[in-house]
């Protein structure tokens, strides 16, 4: 508040912010900054399994988030300096880059951001009150406006993919739209170059390719989706080895994710309770419904570590803005997205269940934080 004169008289001006209104040590932009530092692992582990594309996805959605974000400052007569000074677009960009396929071309990452920054977070009145979390949104809308391209752009990781799919390899595929798809079976052959020891049985570069043409491109959640569907996903889905071959990645993705949302429980950035709630609700249902419909439901195993589960848990989930408002509001939500996820990714359309669920349960945050309203001051205490 301030006072301010005007022909002699005084008028106070207050200045009108969303909540939270308490003051405290740890500012936005440093909230925002600690986030950002928590995913620099996995953005390194995704760049060693999936290549540089993954590196390029976020510099494209940086820059069109901070494009988006001075366009938005300037119609809304905001100082810009002021607007890009929270850092909440940079991270909507990593999240961002770290879900989209790393060969996705340059123009559907743009969009994306774009969609993601202006419609879904600076319509609603920008940060704090947009209703989805905006990268979760902006995936969405790139898989169902073009699911062609984006199945088109998936990697099949492999260890150290990042020497076959460098900065300039991945740049004439993001970039200059060359076809991706030798990019992707070089990527994939390096996983069956690893497999192939006996040196007098060496398959050629051009006989690797031939071998995992057709099938590089598809995630393995992608790859199982008729088997779940025709109800016989444990014939053709046998028990993955996560040691090694190009499954190595996602343990390193969990192992990654998860010392980043260490960090974050550290500096008190998300609730735990939620965190362990959600992984109870999913493991729990997980392995009761793997016991039950074998054929339909995976493992716990391979539901905690394929697809983007530990960035939900740890990331999404716990966006303070888009789930529920109250303690026991947040402990209905992380139970609401772990059911939505398991049953989506069994009887779904869609492989990607993460986004779809967490979306849902945004949906659902207002009517939650209804049903679990705050007891009034004053009202329900016993007299003494």
């Amino acid at each position: 508040m301030n006072i301010k004169n005007t022909q002699g008289a005084g008028h106070q001006v207050l200045g009108l912010e969303t909540a939270p209104h308490l003051k405290a040590k740890i500012t936005t932009p440093m909230i925002m900054g600690i986030v950002f530092g928590s995913l620099i692992p996995a953005l390194i582990v995704q760049i060693y399994y999936f290549g540089y594309g993954v590196l390029w996805q976020f510099m494209i959605a940086l820059t069109t988030a901070i494009i988006c974000e001075t366009m938005v400052a300037i119609l809304r007569y905001r100082n810009v300096v002021i607007a890009l000074s929270d850092f909440s677009y940079a991270v909507t960009a990593l999240i961002l880059a770290l879900t989209v396929p790393p060969l996705l071309g340059v123009y559907f990452t743009m969009v994306a951001t774009a969609f993601a920054i202006i419609v879904v977070k600076s319509v609603f009145g920008g940060l704090g009150q947009n209703i989805f979390n905006p990268a979760m949104a902006g995936f969405i809308f790139m898989v169902i406006s073009c699911p062609s391209q984006i199945g088109n752009t998936w990697v099949v990781p492999a260890p150290a993919a990042c020497t076959v799919a460098t900065a300039n390899q991945t740049f004439e595929v993001i970039f200059n739209g060359k076809d991706p798809v030798e990019l992707r079976n070089s990527i994939s052959s390096l996983t069956l170059k690893h497999y192939n020891v006996d040196e007098d049985n060496l398959l050629t570069n051009s006989d690797l390719l031939t071998r995992v043409d057709g099938y590089s491109g598809a995630t393995y959640l992608e790859s199982i989706k008729s088997a779940r569907k025709r109800g016989n996903l444990d014939e053709e889905s046998p028990d993955h080895e996560f040691s090694h071959d190009n499954y190595q990645a996602y343990a390193a993705l969990a192992i990654a994710y998860t010392l980043g949302g260490i960090v974050l429980l550290c500096f008190r950035i998300i609730m735990f309770k939620m965190v362990l709630v959600f992984f109870a609700t999913f493991m729990g249902l997980a392995a009761l419904m793997h016991y039950l419909l074998p054929g339909n439901f995976m493992n716990v195993t391979d539901s905690v570590l394929f697809g983007g589960t530990m960035l939900c848990a740890f990331y999404i989930i716990t966006d303070p803005v888009t789930n529920a408002g109250t303690s026991k509001g947040r402990t209905i939500f992380a139970i609401l997205v772990a059911l939505l996820i398991i049953f989506i990714r069994a009887y779904g359309s869609y492989s990607d269940a993460v986004a779809f669920a967490v979306m849902l349960g945004n949906a659902f945050a207002p009517l939650i934080d209804v049903v679990t309203k705050r007891r009034p001051f004053g009202v329900g205490y016993k007299r003494g």
